[in-house]
C-alpha cells in the first residue's frame, strides 16, 4: 500500500471522512478518537504520517506535534494539523513545534489527499541527522521493578536563548512515582499540566502532591493541573514553609499567580506542612523529607516502598571536588542517598558553566555523578538541566557523565532526564 498515516480526532465523523478519503487515495489510514493513546500508538504502527486535531480532550494536537518531533524515535514522522482552530498564533506556534503542514477544516475534500501525498512526497531532512549518537545513554526499565517513574518535565525555567524544541524536552520539573495503586507527584512545573488531563480523563479523585519549594518553575503549572478544577476530587499539598510565611500563604500565593482568568479551585485542598523527618504516607510507603541546598526552604525526598529506595533532589547545588572541609553537604547528601535504587539530583550546569555561576543553588552533572557514585546508588538520572542548553550540548553532558562514571569505577548507570521517560526500577 501507499503512505502509512495516523489520524488523531475526537470527532470520529470528521475523523473518519480524513480516514476514508486517504484510503480512497490508495493509503494505509487509520483513526483513533483517544488521543492519550497517540504516542503509544504511533511507536506500535511506526506510520509515515500523522494528521492531528488541534481541539481534543486528553492531549490537544500541538502538544501531540511537540512530543512527536522531539521524540528521538518519532521525530522524523511528518505531522500535518487539521483544524477549525486556524488563527495565524495556532498556526505559526504548529510551524514552530515542526508541523509539515496546516489544513483548515472544512477542507477540500477534493484536494486532501494529494496534500497529504505531497508532504509525504517531500525528502526529510532531519532524517539525515540522528536524533542522538549511539552512544549517548538511555535508561530503561529494570527486568524486577518494583515501582514506576514517569517523568512530565526536567528542564529549568526558559529564557532567552532556549530552544523552539528539544529531544529532552522544555517543561519544567513534575515527575511521578507510582507504588503499587498509589501515585505520588513530585513538584508542579509546566510538566504537570499534561499530567493533569491525563488524571482527569482517569477519573483520579484523591491526588497526592509533594512541593520541594515555590520557586516558579516548580509551581508555574499548578493553576492548570486539571483535577484543581474537579468537584469531588481531593489534592493533598506537602511542602515546607518560609519562616516568615506559612504554607497556606504560599500556596494560595502560588495558585493566584498561575490560575486561568477567570478559572476557580473547585477540589478539596489539604496542606501538610513537612520537616525534615520520616513519614508514613500510606502503609508500606515511607517518605523521607530533607533539606536541600538551595536558597529559601527547598525539601529533597526520599521514597522507599517495595523494597525500593527513590531520592528526587531537582534544586541542590553540590560544592564538588572543590569543597572546603566546612562544606560537609556532598557528604550529608550521599549518607541520606545511600544504596539508592535510583537517584533524580540536580545536573544543572557543565562543569565549565558551574565555575562561573557557581553558589545559584545548583550543581554540575559532574558533581551529581561523583555524589550518587560515592552513595554507592544503582542510577541516576541528571535533572534540571539548563533550558537553555541544546540538545547536543545535553548529548555532551549524557556521554561525559557516563565516561566519569566508568573511569572512577562506580557501579552506576547514569542518563539525562527526558521529558516522556518512563522507567521501572
Amino acid at each position: 500500500m501507499g503512505l502509512k498515516v495516523l489520524i488523531v480526532d475526537d470527532d470520529d465523523i470528521a475523523g473518519g471522512l480524513s480516514r476514508d478519503l486517504l484510503k480512497d487515495a490508495g493509503m494505509d489510514a487509520e483513526l483513533i478518537t483517544n488521543s492519550l493513546k497517540a504516542i503509544d500508538t504511533l511507536r506500535e504502527m511506526r506510520p509515515d504520517m500523522a494528521v492531528l486535531d488541534i481541539l481534543m480532550p486528553g492531549i490537544d494536537g500541538l502538544s501531540l506535534c511537540h512530543k512527536i518531533k522531539t521524540d528521538p524515535e518519532l521525530r522524523f514522522i511528518k505531522v500535518v494539523m487539521v483544524s477549525g482552530k486556524s488563527f495565524e498564533a495556532d498556526k505559526q506556534r504548529a510551524r514552530q513545534y515542526g508541523a509539515d503542514l496546516f489544513i483548515e477544516k472544512p477542507y477540500n475534500i477534493e484536494s486532501f489527499a494529494s496534500q497529504i501525498a505531497e508532504v509525504g512526497g517531500r525528502k526529510d531532512k532531519t532524517a539525515e541527522t540522528p536524533a542522538a549518537p549511539a552512544s549517548v545513554p538511555q535508561m530503561k526499565s529494570g527486568a524486577d521493578a518494583a515501582l514506576q517513574i514517569a517523568i512530565y518535565g526536567a528542564r529549568g525555567i526558559p529564557g532567552q536563548k532556549t530552544p523552539t524544541s528539544s529531544a529532552y524536552g522544555l517543561k519544567t520539573s513534575c515527575v511521578t512515582i507510582d507504588a503499587g495503586d498509589r501515585k505520588f507527584i513530585f513538584d508542579a512545573g509546566t510538566g504537570i499540566v499534561q499530567l493533569g488531563a491525563e488524571l482527569a480523563l482517569s477519573g483520579a479523585k484523591e491526588i497526592f502532591l509533594f512541593l520541594t519549594h515555590f520557586h516558579p518553575d516548580h509551581t508555574r503549572g499548578l493553576g492548570e493541573f486539571q483535577p484543581l478544577h474537579t468537584a469531588g476530587c481531593s489534592i493533598h499539598i506537602s511542602a515546607g514553609k518560609e519562616p516568615d510565611r506559612p504554607l497556606q500563604d504560599l500556596v494560595t500565593e502560588a495558585l493566584e499567580a498561575t490560575l486561568p482568568a477567570g478559572a476557580s479551585v473547585e477540589a478539596e485542598i489539604q496542606l501538610h506542612e513537612l520537616f525534615e523527618q520520616v513519614y508514613e504516607v500510606c502503609p508500606g510507603v515511607n517518605l523521607t523529607s530533607f533539606y536541600a541546598n538551595h536558597p529559601g526552604t527547598t525539601l529533597g525526598f526520599v521514597v522507599q516502598a517495595n523494597d525500593r529506595k527513590v531520592v528526587f533532589c531537582p534544586d541542590s547545588e553540590l560544592y564538588g571536588e572543590g569543597a572546603t572541609a566546612l562544606q560537609d553537604y556532598d557528604d550529608r547528601l550521599a549518607r541520606i542517598a545511600q544504596g539508592a535504587d535510583l537517584i533524580i539530583h540536580d545536573g544543572r550546569y557543565t562543569a565549565e558553566d558551574y565555575r562561573t555561576i557557581k553558589n545559584s543553588g545548583h550543581s554540575s552533572f559532574v558533581s551529581a555523578v561523583h555524589m550518587a557514585g560515592k552513595a554507592g546508588a544503582k542510577r541516576l538520572l541528571i535533572f534540571h538541566m539548563d533550558s537553555q542548553y541544546p540538545d547536543d550540548v545535553l548529548d555532551r553532558m549524557g556521554v561525559e557523565a557516563a565516561r566519569v562514571a566508568a573511569e572512577r569505577g562506580y557501579k552506576l548507570e547514569v542518563a539525562l532526564a527526558r521529558e516522556g521517560l518512563k522507567i521501572g526500577v
